[in-house]
């Protein structure tokens, strides 16, 4: 049996333990449990989650095991058995397809009359089970600390219901009202009302459960038109763009179709969701049953236009003309199963909620509508943590500004001044990873071989770090390009150095990028010190008078792109490849909202901000100066006039002389290179600093000498 054969098998039969996981979860106890698991894990699909829930309810943060290594520094411990869960895998596929007119979008026709076929790359959706490992599976480097610190008391109360606030779709009032009941929505003026005097953990549940009910209940939201439309000689809704799913009332269900890799124009398949090559959004009125692959091919029949445009309610009623509400039930389980999830999510403890009416409600229900049930539960519950995430975060950011703005002006207190940070010589290795590798000398600042070979040959002092904490001098260049570990600077060294090599601190991601010649791109994320901004949509930015800031992000990647595409099919593929088929070597998060991607596309340098949806393109992010800094070294490396960023034609003074051809430069460099290789051969160095220092002993891999003892014995 081949290995495709084997992966389909496996996929089947994780599919069809997932459909068990769903019916088991309706009708047990375990329901709960479930939304724990949702809350820990609501970025997820609701597959995923059900899969993580049905081998390990605990787990609160899994990944892959090589992901564990690279980027978490821990190592899965031995022994331990893993979690299946289902990962894309899309394959590219040629086939011939109908050319189509750009104009008209019909198909085009030859002399003769006959249809003109052409051959095409798409994209096909695939999935594969992968392994994961939880948290608790691991062991090494400490974990940063998650986002969120409320615990079930509700610390920081007031700045919590803020951030509620700010979520929340309507208005929050707090009143004396029945004491029969916590809160309600009002649809008829749109607000919210809690009753007051409640406990705070009460009141937050409170919130969180009608605000549940103001998204998913809230028919008077859902006033926009959308064209009628077959699909699959069914009725419909299409949209053009993406459809907010929890904004959606009870009883609809919303998938996307897929366009073609080379025309965004047309439609070729229909999916749950679409990140990447995305179409259109369609509304049903019944589930579509997707088969194991995970998507339908539309083909010439599956998506058709009928005359006239409805509003989701319109089309509900015309679908169900005697189901005008959806029952009391099940709005109340909706509501309350965000309410606990979010709150799980947030450490907040709602009390014993058993759900015990949970079994009887699901009783008549299909397995299409119990998923289409969780997929609405998980949609909302995301939605507002993540909205929440986002406001408490900026609410406690500004907290601290206020509180060190206070301090600031208050009598200094006098005590010893701390020294500056110093200036890391290679941002790309810390000394964390140093100690990882096996050397523990603080005074010693890591390098990687980039780093390392540009300190040298500019008669800095590097030295070879060895995994038994000894070091060796590096005499020679071929030193540096042969060993296999890390590299080091002294630290006095760098702090006599750092200011004459500002240029060094910079990251070599960027750098790689504005001086490679060939098209490419560079990823730039967030700094740590900047998380309140991640995830921020560019609309949000832009209503708060923010920008996009270079000094608040880091370039964590570089590339050169192998493809002569535009600028949106070239962002796709990008956002697929870092979110699905991560290159070895990169450290950074999947590529998400408030990254920003840079191209380098026929000598213009573009930069682009994941959005919500799609790219927002943001001219000034790069500084004018790094490009023309990018610029002149280009020139200066090449002996070209042109650069990498085309600033237009430069037209020289008349008497200056012609620019030298650059092959002739490049034959120069080569002669001059050998040249330098041919005396070091011989013991020489150019440099003045070589001449003062002897030949690099052998090393022995049990004695070698340590930088200590070095300087003891200088000295």
């Amino acid at each position: 049996m081949t290995e495709t054969q084997n992966n389909k098998n496996r996929l089947q039969e994780i599919i069809a333990s997932i459909e068990d996981g769903i019916q088991n979860l309706f009708q047990s106890e375990s329901y709960a449990q479930y939304l724990n698991t949702m809350s820990r894990f609501h970025r997820y699909s609701v597959n995923n989650q059900v899969l993580i829930h049905m081998q390990k309810p605990d787990a609160t943060l899994v990944a892959g095991f090589n992901r564990w290594k690279t980027q978490f520094g821990r190592n899965v411990i031995r022994g331990e058995r893993g979690i299946r869960i289902i990962a894309p895998a899309p394959f590219k596929k040629k086939t011939e397809q109908k050319k189509l007119d750009p104009d008209t979008k019909l198909p085009m026709l030859d002399a003769d009359g006959r249809v003109i076929m052409e051959e095409r790359t798409i994209q096909i959706p695939m999935y594969r089970p992968v392994t994961v490992f939880d948290v608790s599976q691991t062991e090494g480097k400490p974990l940063p600390q998650l986002a969120h610190d409320l615990t079930g008391n509700v610390a920081n109360y007031e700045s919590f219901m803020e951030a509620l606030r700010r979520s929340a779709p309507v208005s929050i009032s707090i009143e004396d009202i029945d004491g029969k009941m916590d809160g309600y929505f009002d649809l008829e003026n749109q607000e919210i009302v809690i009753r007051s005097g409640m406990s705070e953990v009460q009141t937050v549940s409170a919130v969180i459960h009608e605000m549940a009910h103001a998204l998913l209940h809230n028919k008077e939201s859902v006033g926009e038109k959308y064209q009628r439309i077959e699909l699959f000689g069914m009725p419909a809704l299409f949209s053009n763009g993406r459809i907010d799913r929890s904004a959606l009332p009870e009883g609809v269900y919303a998938y996307d179709l897929r366009s073609s890799d080379d025309d965004p124009g047309m439609p070729m398949a229909l999916e749950n969701t679409v990140a990447v090559n995305h179409a259109a959004t369609v509304i049903t009125a019944k589930p579509v049953e997707l088969p194991s692959v995970g998507f339908l091919h539309l083909g010439e029949d599956g998506l058709n236009f009928i005359d006239g445009e409805q509003t989701v309610k319109e089309f509900l009623n015309s679908q169900f003309p005697d189901r005008a509400k959806l029952p009391r039930s099940t709005e109340e389980v909706q509501a309350e199963s965000v309410s606990y999830a979010v709150c799980a999510y947030y450490g907040i403890a709602t009390g014993e909620n058993s759900f015990g009416y949970i079994a009887s409600w699901s009783k008549d229900k299909t397995l299409p509508e119990l998923r289409e049930s969780l997929e609405v539960i998980n949609r909302t519950a995301g939605r507002l943590i993540d909205d929440t995430d986002r406001h408490y975060s900026e609410i406690m950011q500004a907290l601290q500004a206020e509180q060190n703005t206070a301090i600031a002006i208050e009598p200094p207190v006098e005590e010893a001044p701390k020294p500056a940070a110093a200036l890391s010589p290679d941002p790309a290795i810390s000394e964390e990873a140093r100690n990882a590798y096996g050397y523990m000398d603080d005074e010693m600042l890591p390098l990687t071989r980039d780093h390392a070979m540009e300190l040298f040959e500019r008669d800095v002092p590097i030295y070879l770090l060895y995994k038994d904490s000894t070091e060796c001098k590096a005499f020679d260049r071929t030193e540096i390009l042969n060993h296999g570990g890390i590299f080091g600077i002294d630290r006095t060294d760098w702090e006599v150095v750092k200011e004459q090599f500002p240029a060094i601190s910079q990251n070599r991601w960027q750098k790689a990028f504005l001086r490679n010649p060939a098209d490419g791109y560079c990823i730039y994320q967030l700094k740590e010190s900047e998380a309140a901004l991640r995830f921020m949509n560019y609309n949000y930015l832009r209503t708060h008078n923010l920008e996009p800031s270079y000094a608040h992000y880091d370039a964590v990647y570089s590339g050169t792109l192998s493809e002569k595409n535009g600028p949106t099919k070239t962002l796709d593929d990008l956002y697929l490849k870092f979110n699905a088929e991560h290159p070895q070597d990169f450290a950074g998060h999947s590529l998400s909202v408030s990254d920003i991607v840079a191209l380098k596309q026929n000598g213009m340098v573009s930069c682009h901000y994941v959005d919500s949806i799609g790219f927002a393109t943001v001219p000034t992010f790069i500084p004018e100066n790094y490009l023309q800094n990018a610029e002149m070294a280009m020139e200066d490396d090449y002996g070209m006039i042109d650069g990498i960023i085309n600033n237009g034609p430069k037209e020289p003074p008349e008497n200056k002389p012609k620019a030298p051809d650059p092959m002739t430069l490049f034959d120069e460099a080569r002669r001059t290179l050998q040249e330098k290789e041919s005396n070091r051969a011989y013991g020489k160095r150019p440099s003045v600093l070589a001449k003062l220092l002897a030949p690099t002993p052998p090393r022995n891999e049990e004695t070698a000498q340590k930088k200590s003892a070095e300087r003891d014995w200088i000295g």
